[in-house]
């Protein structure tokens, strides 16, 4: 006998949680990286790994079921296509995001969705007291969780950028909030011409020279640190904020962006890397976005395209065009208002 209908799919809307959790614990783990030669039962990942041989293969079992991994006779276990994406060696790899999705740093924001529903104030802060920045900037083990994951979605996100937009003519750049400098190392690394500053906050900046030195740029790109609400480094020609805007309400971004154009050299851009919101009703990762900074973030959003016109327009700059990439990243390209 079949359940009513839409018992199954609310069944599994409900539970995804548990996938969520599961595939962040094997992340952690490294299991997939241990399945990149061959098939492994349970008793040797238990083993690599140290964990209880009987309670992996449990969840190792109901992950297969969900396509995460192919189960074979004699509790084997070896890698699909999905898992595939999990292992650390893969360009664009999800592990960093898996295990930083069922930390207790994002799990405990995401179960305070009611709290922040009735104040209008982040999950974050009713799970944990304090805003997310603060935390990170006091919790050098959640910071590590985070920073892998940005840094991670960073170097995932910057060939598709370079695919979309060209920075051939840029002289110099700014990266704005840039935090290790993954964005501005693959700019500078594509365009020999070009030179970079990256700024960010001084317990970041203090620990960027590694990335920059690995890319092979750190003779072109100085880091400077600061505060983006109170100035950015002046007279370059192209100043790129992403993933930055959708951290803060508007007033904080327009602070943000009129200090751009305060900064701006004559005929440089502003380039805001940021999901869009778009005009219809289906889904589209950046919905998804903006509750994770509605639950997150002190006031964060994703915004639709007028919503920026807005903001733009009120720190002194228009919106020229928009550039849609692979991954469903939008780059807006803007100017002074009187350019």
């Amino acid at each position: 006998m079949q359940p009513p209908a839409g018992v199954a799919d609310m069944r599994r809307l409900l539970l995804g949680f548990s996938i969520t959790i599961g595939v962040s614990a094997v992340a952690e783990l490294g299991i997939a990286d241990h399945l990149v030669e061959r098939p492994k039962t349970a008793a040797e990942l238990a083993r690599l790994t140290g964990t209880d041989e009987m309670f992996l293969c449990r969840l190792l079992r109901f992950l297969s079921s969900e396509g995460l991994f192919e189960e074979r006779d004699g509790d084997l276990f070896a890698l699909t296509e999905r898992s595939h994406w999990l292992r650390s060696d893969v360009p664009g790899s999800f592990r960093a995001r898996a295990v930083y999705t069922g930390s207790a740093m994002s799990w405990m924001a995401w179960g305070s969705m009611l709290p922040c529903l009735k104040t209008g104030k982040s999950g974050f802060l009713a799970a944990f007291g304090q805003d997310v920045f603060t935390h990170i900037r006091e919790h050098p083990d959640s910071a590590a969780t985070f920073n892998a994951f940005m840094a991670a979605q960073t170097a995932a996100s910057s060939a598709a950028i370079l695919n979309a937009y060209s920075f051939a003519d840029v002289r110099e750049m700014v990266d704005v909030g840039g935090g290790h400098g993954a964005l501005v190392a693959s700019v500078l690394r594509a365009n020999a011409g070009a030179r970079g500053i990256l700024f960010d906050m001084p317990e970041i900046i203090a620990t960027a020279g590694p990335v920059l030195d690995k890319a092979g740029v750190a003779d072109r790109c100085r880091t400077e640190s600061g505060d983006f609400f109170a100035s950015v480094p002046a007279g370059a020609d192209l100043y790129a904020l992403k993933f930055i805007l959708h951290d803060w309400p508007d007033d904080k971004c327009i602070a943000i962006l009129r200090n751009c154009r305060k900064a701006m050299a004559p005929g440089a851009k502003v380039l805001i890397v940021e999901f869009v919101v778009p005009e219809g009703r289906g889904p589209h990762i950046s919905k998804f976005m903006d509750i994770n900074m509605m639950v997150n973030t002190p006031g964060g959003r994703e915004r639709t395209e007028q919503q920026f016109v807005q903001l733009l327009a009120a720190a002194g700059l228009r919106l020229q065009r928009i550039v849609p990439t692979a991954i469903e990243l939008c780059l807006l390209e803007c100017v002074a208002s009187d350019a």
